[in-house]
């Protein structure tokens, strides 16, 4: 088993390989909210909340030379970590999910075993954000791609979206998500007056301007409008479901290049 460390590095990079019996939860850790009534039976259930998701990755390194063992543990070390000692943000994925990856951090001490031409060390890695994400965005999935290969899970005819599209009057655009609900971004450049985009019972109204760029981020609740942060109503719950979306732009004088982008995510 391999796995790949910020697109770039594997563990062999570092002079490691993966023992067999590593830990990937194939859920993240959750609580109950629950809370017991004297006199009744059971418990009532107030739902559920999501927490993190703990990786525990079992490495061995095989070097002779003791120094030198040293020295590649520190390097590895120092890639696990900012310039400040603090743990980092690191890009993971797998060699048996290549389509997707988790943005994890070390997540506790790590020990080394040393004996002779060998150290073992088992690292912990938590994502805080414990969803697995798609390696491009919805738009992306293409034909020949070098990311989205016959080793992703994406099913044939999945056709993400439609990518930067040229509109010149009211229409209606799909969008196909995979996985979980998502909240999308979505790029505009051009002009329009009044302008709505909906979908799934949510909207977001933009009202009129002339030759404006916007990008709208419905997941971090940001929007800019000609580089300049501005704030518009009625968008921090524009959702899309799992399946095929339809999204709705309705307006006059419309003349625009638009994007509605998203990673598909999964639990």
């Amino acid at each position: 088993m391999e796995i790949l460390l910020n697109d770039t590095y594997t563990l062999k990079d570092f002079g490691m390989i993966c023992e067999p019996g590593h830990v990937n939860p194939l859920t993240p850790t959750f609580e109950n909210k629950t809370i017991a009534i004297p006199g009744k039976h059971g418990l009532y259930n107030f739902g559920s909340e999501i927490r993190e998701r703990v990786f525990q990755i079992p490495l061995i390194m095989i070097e002779r030379d003791r120094t030198l063992m040293q020295h590649k543990m520190r390097d590895f070390i120092s890639f696990l970590f900012d310039v400040y000692g603090k743990p980092k943000d690191i890009k993971l994925s797998f060699d048996y999910e290549p389509d997707k990856y988790y943005i994890v951090q070390c997540a506790s001490q790590i020990d080394a075993e040393r004996a002779i031409n060998t150290g073992r060390m088992s690292i912990g890695l938590v994502a805080y954000n414990p969803h697995a994400y798609s390696q491009v965005y919805s738009d992306e999935i293409t034909w020949g791609s070098e990311v989205i290969t016959f080793q992703s899970s994406y099913l044939l005819g999945h056709s993400g979206s439609n990518g930067l599209v040229n509109i010149t009057g009211a229409t209606n655009l799909s969008v196909i998500v995979d996985g979980m609900a998502v909240k999308p971004v979505i790029e505009i450049t051009g002009s329009a007056t009044d302008l709505v985009i909906s979908a799934n019972g949510y909207t977001i109204s933009l009202g009129t301007f002339t030759n404006a760029s916007w990008v709208i981020d419905c997941e971090t609740y940001t929007v800019i409008k000609d580089d300049a942060g501005t704030f518009i109503s009625n968008f921090r719950d524009f959702i899309l479901i799992p399946g095929d979306n339809n999204i709705s732009i309705t307006g006059t004088g419309i003349s625009l290049l638009i994007r509605i982008k998203s990673r598909d995510k999964y639990i």
